[in-house]
């Protein structure tokens, strides 16, 4: 097993954990008993949250020939799968099958921990390219981490929409133009 295959064993039981966070949490409301409110933002933010695990999931596969010489580097390639895990969680509610949750509610209670976790994950992500790659920050990396910043300090509804269609966008654009399996 080269040190590759290790470290996406590694990153890959980890994603799969955020995942399976959010896919039983959607589980858990398709069981309740008393519907309830589904929140259309709070339902998008899952999906992009989702988007965001599996392209950091294959967008590791680019790393496969870089030869790791420090733990360092080990570190930031795997720390933003940690982030993930966190934000999966906090913007997953425990609902019970008798709970009439309000999920607008509980997306904006949580909005903090969800976007600073979202935006310590995407800066993470940069950082690995900067650390393993030798590479500088990209402009829509950034840009994304500016954006996220936005709906951890802000109820506006507007403001969570246009950041999470911005977010949607570039994940959508990456899904769309960037071909790195077979490569």
């Amino acid at each position: 097993m080269t040190l590759f295959e290790f470290l996406m064993a590694i990153a890959s039981v980890v994603i799969a954990i955020a995942l399976t966070e959010i896919f039983a949490g959607w589980g858990r409301l398709l069981r309740t008993h008393i519907v309830p409110k589904i929140d259309w933002l709070h339902l998008c933010w899952t999906v992009v949250v989702v988007l965001y695990s599996i392209q950091y999931w294959v967008g590791i596969w680019p790393y496969r020939d870089i030869g790791f010489t420090t733990i360092f580097q080990v570190w930031f390639l795997i720390f933003p799968t940690l982030f993930i895990v966190l934000v999966s969680y906090a913007i997953t509610p425990d609902i019970k099958p008798d709970d009439d949750q309000d999920l607008r509610e509980y997306y904006m209670a949580r909005r903090g921990p969800i976007f600073l976790g979202l935006t310590v994950f995407v800066t993470m992500a940069q950082i690995a390219d900067v650390v393993i790659l030798g590479t500088g920050f990209s402009p829509i990396g950034t840009g994304l981490i500016a954006f996220l910043l936005i709906p951890a300090f802000t109820t506006n509804i507007w403001a969570h929409s246009a950041v999470m269609l911005i977010n949607a966008y570039v994940l959508f654009g990456n899904a769309l133009t960037t071909s790195i399996i077979g490569s």
